[in-house]
């Protein structure tokens, strides 16, 4: 199920990504507080445990202004998941509140619309990003797909992230092909990397653009909805089918 949300707002931070991920948390509190502690929590605890979820920004017109993005026109939120009554909950959550402040921003839902969903049907598919694509290596670093174990790092996580959806992993490993992929370096600024350096920021290496991906039709579909790569609930790994 893949949603796409409307918002009118001046500006956003260039770190857009905490914002919409707040927004969206929020909006499963306010559908179902037992929802929201499936997702966020194990027992009492915060948990780090993969979400079956991952979302795009788009902005119309706009220009970066210091650490922000003035706005003029639409900005533009996509959810994707498999998982229909945690779409619905993020949908009626959105709905019931349309005003949402975040560090002083503040950003008003025009609308949302329900996307139509094309998934793979074949072994071999065509994607395009919607958001970029960041896969780490054993050491914790961020790889380029250039780099001799890109496509183990990717498999591990696509096996952890669909397993932790419907109880087993991929049917088959994943062959990933780049077609036409850009780097792209995204800062991230949030108080969760203090620990990193004074500004608290972190750097994340990722590729935008379009690539191809074997393996098992059900799993490439599963990814569809998923999102590929590390950090898909932080606005990084969603994809749209092209072809296949």
């Amino acid at each position: 199920m893949r949603v796409e949300c409307i918002f009118k707002g001046e500006r956003i931070p260039v770190s857009y990504q905490y914002l919409f991920a707040s927004m969206i948390k929020g909006a499963i509190k306010n559908s179902s507080e037992e929802k929201f502690r499936e997702v966020y929590f194990y027992g009492e605890k915060k948990t780090k445990q993969s979400k079956n979820f991952v979302f795009s920004v788009f902005m119309k017109e706009f220009e970066i202004v210091n650490d922000n993005f003035e706005v003029k026109g639409d900005i533009r939120l996509i959810v994707s998941s498999p998982d229909s009554e945690l779409m619905l909950y993020i949908y009626n959550g959105l709905l019931a509140k349309r005003k949402f402040m975040y560090k002083g921003y503040e950003l008003n839902l025009q609308r949302i619309n329900l996307l139509k969903e094309r998934l793979p049907i074949k072994g071999e598919a065509l994607f395009k990003t919607l958001s970029p694509i960041a896969v780490k290596g054993r050491k914790g670093a961020f790889l380029d797909f250039e780099d001799e174990e890109y496509n183990d790092a990717l498999n591990y996580i696509s096996e952890e992230m669909v397993r932790g959806y419907r109880g087993y992993g991929l049917r088959e490993p994943l062959e990933f092909v780049p077609v036409a992929m850009k780097k792209q370096v995204v800062k991230l600024k949030h108080e969760e990397f203090k620990g990193l350096n004074e500004d608290q920021i972190l750097y994340v290496h990722a590729y935008r653009g379009m690539f191809r991906l074997k393996g098992d039709s059900e799993d490439l579909a599963l990814i569809t909805q998923m999102g590929l790569g590390f950090r898909r609930s932080a606005g990084f790994g969603c994809v749209q089918l092209v072809e296949g």
